[in-house]
């Protein structure tokens, strides 16, 4: 255990550290490196007085006033930044996309504010509806952070615990830049971690599912983007293989309606196939691995899913087998290109990371409980065993 937490934090360490190079040289009178490694000391300063704090009955507060006010300042963020002055355009991205695709347009030709297009697969584009309606993308983020705070006060029975993870993320300056530009990258993964959750409570405690509900929704998290079959296999290949034939056949059926009718509502428009082959989001999601290394690192995920056993396995897993597509893709441009050219000049885009990070959260959360003195006060209504599977 003590090896994995050792794991898990060096890779939160990874992920936030190479933000924090990044955007920290951009200002002259910082050097990155050394900024870097004073977050690295106070990030770890700051987890060893937190382990060995007990504020008593004091947690329950504190998680509830720095989620409100967390919460808060997502919202300030998003209005008061002006998504045309950045240099990241997944927020209008995915603006233009979704205007086109209301305007009855082919959301894939839609040029933003940075000449791109959009690489969300259908179901994302269908999530950020409401979230247009409200006059604002970025609200999405806003909306992912309610979920993740939801997530792990069903996932950790103590608000010891529920505190340490919620610190963790805004304490991660790859999570604010997410808010910051208004990406959807990491609130796409927020919501599929949010399935998992729900998922595998149910698979664990034997609760019968409709085969058509687990088909549509699984099917639909997957049509979000490529990336998403890691997590979903992890927790679902397993209990797939154990249906009966006639529930696979049944799952199967439902899972390609799903694909062909999200896939009808996003590409009918389009004006024809040469379009599409230069047009579509598969080609800009898939343009940082050869298309047979990406195949081989989401199918060797399902052969793990029978090793998976719990929540804490399957976070753990999945924290892996996501690292692995980005981690290659980043040093193979290392190894081409240059550090400096990767990292400073924008060859490789890091924000890849953050796909990892809600899974990585909670996983060290979970590693970090054995160094817990968990008071037995602090202990929700719910049942540890039943969550945890």
């Amino acid at each position: 255990m003590k090896q994995r937490l050792s794991f898990t934090y060096l890779i939160f360490i990874f992920i936030n550290t190479l933000f924090v190079v990044k955007y920290a040289s951009r200002i002259d009178a910082f050097n990155g490196y050394v900024v870097a490694f004073i977050y690295t000391l106070l990030i770890s300063i700051i987890s060893i007085v937190y382990i060995r704090l007990d504020l008593k009955n004091y947690y329950k507060y504190l998680f509830n006033i720095t989620s409100i006010f967390f919460f808060v300042f997502t919202i300030y963020i998003n209005i008061n930044v002006d998504g045309n002055s950045l240099m990241v355009d997944r927020w209008s991205a995915m603006e233009v996309g979704i205007k086109a695709l209301l305007n009855g347009e082919y959301p894939y030709s839609a040029v933003d504010h940075l000449n791109g297009r959009t690489s969300n697969l259908p179901t994302l584009l269908l999530i950020g509806i409401p979230f247009y309606f409200l006059g604002n993308i970025g609200f999405l983020q806003s909306f992912a952070f309610l979920l993740f705070i939801y997530i792990i006060s069903k996932v950790f029975s103590t608000y010891k615990e529920r505190l340490l993870c919620l610190l963790l993320l805004i304490f991660s300056p790859s999570y604010l830049w997410e808010i910051y530009v208004k990406s959807d990258l990491m609130s796409n993964f927020i919501i599929i971690l949010a399935v998992v959750v729900f998922m595998q409570d149910r698979i664990f405690r034997n609760i019968k599912n409709n085969p058509l509900f687990e088909s549509f929704l699984l099917t639909s998290l997957v049509m979000t983007r490529i990336t998403a079959v890691i997590p979903i296999s992890i927790l679902f290949f397993k209990h797939f293989y154990r249906f009966s034939v006639q529930k696979k056949m049944i799952f199967i059926a439902v899972s390609l309606a799903t694909v062909i009718l999200f896939s009808y509502i996003c590409f009918n428009k389009v004006s024809s196939f040469e379009h599409f082959c230069k047009h579509n989001p598969f080609e800009l999601q898939n343009r940082q691995l050869p298309i047979l290394l990406s195949l081989i690192l989401i199918i060797t995920p399902m052969i793990y899913s029978f090793r998976a056993k719990n929540i804490k396995s399957i976070l753990y897993l999945t924290v892996i087998f996501l690292l692995l597509p980005v981690s290659i893709a980043f040093f193979t441009s290392i190894y081409y290109s240059g550090f400096k050219a990767t990292l400073f000049d924008s060859n490789f885009d890091i924000s890849y990371f953050n796909m990892v990070l809600p899974f990585l959260l909670l996983s060290l959360t979970f590693d970090y409980k054995i160094l817990l003195p968990i008071n037995r006060n602090m202990s929700s209504l719910q049942d540890p065993a039943i969550i945890l599977g």
